[in-house]
């Protein structure tokens, strides 16, 4: 038996059984408010129900514009590096009536046919997970000029991966939009039905739920509300069992009560970036205590929800506003209203409103008037559940056996590494002394690179990435895709 500091952060099999702003955003706001998803057993109940009485797949979604096995380019895909094995489209959603996501799909540079399958979700709430395919993890990137690059550390080097517009409304997503944390859970859960019906070899492929910042409630919910529906697939043959195998959340947004604790750490950060003066240190570490005890309110009292989102961004959040910096990078200067206007993702919105490629990935244009980074509409009508925890479904997730990744870059304050490490440490599940007992180690990349510091245990872990801001596939390409096919393939860190 291997030793606790030398387990894998995912599930051994020694130990497991697997499971037949008010200010700017998480990508948060700037612009957005938003939630957390609660899988109630009555949602999981009307899964099933539906499942018996509707079983054909209604879909719009446009055929794969090439296949692993084809390796000319083409003139129509020159808009995407002339990359072939892709797929853009709609799925209409059929627990809903109107209801269309859309996704992009990139088979694995490597084996399609056996590698896994991947599911990213980019946060806000209300931010489209199509700048993340453009501008971070995606195999094409598209630059200021609108000219395209191969990206070499795209996340589809050894997965199949489908990057998701979602909540409704976001990106090229459309219908009525979403209100509550529990419709989006099932989204996911439906959309992912009806694509499995659509490409039945991937169905035994493991399945990962990744994704960024408000990503840390979205996805804890999917995969619990996907591990609840496999669990009661008895009730009916015709719902696709779905392989999920783990989930990774990159800066996110999970436990407020804990990370809101953890902000006023940033001005004490290893840049040695001045952000805040003492007297408003001072002020803002008695503002915590207030803070803190509203998020518990609202635990248990939605109304008390927005009183806590409102103080806590203004008082914990705003004054590092002040300082000029990019609170998303503190190592960047920033001097913009917007603050997501300092990411400089102008280009991605340019290229994705150009009409010809609009055509190439089959945009209704009918039901868009234009694609926008971030949708304020969308993430406000999340506003309630922001500071709604959602460490229950992780800590299922745990001791059910699902391999668990949490990595965050240390130059980020708004989901900053020390509140993302406190919370992790703060779980309730069954390895959590162990875990906790087992003292953090250097990343080292391939490359002899010391990346940053990592603690694990069985299923769980948790990275630090050195040099990095909230987007860690962007900030730190190599490190991240190389961090990912470790926790892809049940590898040590």
């Amino acid at each position: 038996m291997q030793r606790a500091s030398e387990l894998s952060p995912l599930v051994a099999e020694s130990f497991r059984s697997s499971p037949s702003s008010i200010l700017a955003s998480r990508f948060r706001w700037s612009v957005l408010l938003s939630p957390l998803l609660v899988v109630s057993g009555a949602a999981l109940l009307f899964t099933l129900a539906y499942v018996m009485q509707h079983d054909s797949l209604r879909s719009s979604v446009k055929n794969l514009k090439g296949t692993a096995s084809t390796n000319s380019e083409r003139p129509e895909d020159e808009f995407f590096c002339g990359i072939t094995n892709h797929e853009t489209g709609y799925i209409k959603l059929p627990n809903k009536d109107d209801h269309h996501y859309f996704y992009w799909f990139v088979e694995s540079r490597s084996d399609p046919q056996s590698d896994p399958l991947v599911l990213w979700l980019t946060g806000g709430p209300g931010c489209s997970s199509m700048t993340a395919i453009l501008a971070e993890n995606g195999p094409c990137l598209v630059l200021p000029d609108l000219s395209t690059k191969i990206n070499e550390y795209s996340w589809n080097q050894q997965a199949n991966v489908i990057w998701l517009d979602q909540p409704t409304g976001v990106g090229f997503s459309y219908g009525q939009y979403d209100s509550e944390d529990i419709n989006v859970a099932d989204n996911i859960y439906w959309f992912l039905q009806e694509f499995f019906r659509k490409h039945p070899n991937l169905i035994n492929r493991e399945f990962f739920v990744t994704g960024e910042s408000y990503g840390g409630h979205y996805i804890p919910a999917a995969a619990s509300h996907i591990l609840k529906a496999n669990m009661l697939r008895h009730l009916h043959s015709n719902a696709i069992y779905i392989n999920l195998a783990g989930i990774a959340v990159g800066n996110g947004l999970t436990d407020p009560e804990v990370q809101y604790q953890h902000i006023v750490d940033m001005a004490y950060n290893s840049y040695n970036v001045s952000l805040l003066d003492k007297q408003t240190i001072d002020g803002m570490r008695k503002a915590e205590l207030v803070c803190r005890e509203l998020i518990v309110q609202c635990q248990h009292e939605k109304s008390k929800c927005l009183d806590a989102l409102s103080f806590c961004s203004e008082t914990l959040e705003a004054p590092f506003f002040q300082s000029g910096r990019n609170p998303y990078d503190i190592r960047e200067p920033c001097t913009e209203d917007n603050v997501m206007k300092c990411f400089h993702f102008e280009h991605i919105e340019d290229y994705l409103n150009t009409p010809s490629v609009l055509d190439k990935i089959g945009v209704n244009l009918n039901k868009l008037i234009s694609w926008r980074e971030c949708d304020a509409t969308v993430g406000a009508q999340f506003a309630f559940d922001q500071m709604v925890s959602s460490t229950n479904e992780v800590e299922f997730l745990l001791d059910a056996g699902v391999r668990v990744l949490i990595y965050a870059g240390d130059a980020d304050l708004m989901c900053n590494w020390a509140g993302n490490e406190a919370w992790v440490m703060a779980l309730d599940w069954s390895g959590k002394a162990e875990y906790n007992s087992v003292p953090n180690r250097p990343l080292v990349t391939s490359e002899m690179k010391n990346a940053g510091r990592v603690r694990s245990f069985e299923n769980l872990a948790f990275v630090r990435v050195f040099n990095s801001g909230h987007i860690v596939p962007m900030d730190q390409p190599a490190v991240s895709l190389e961090l990912i096919n470790k926790f892809l393939q049940n590898k040590n860190l």
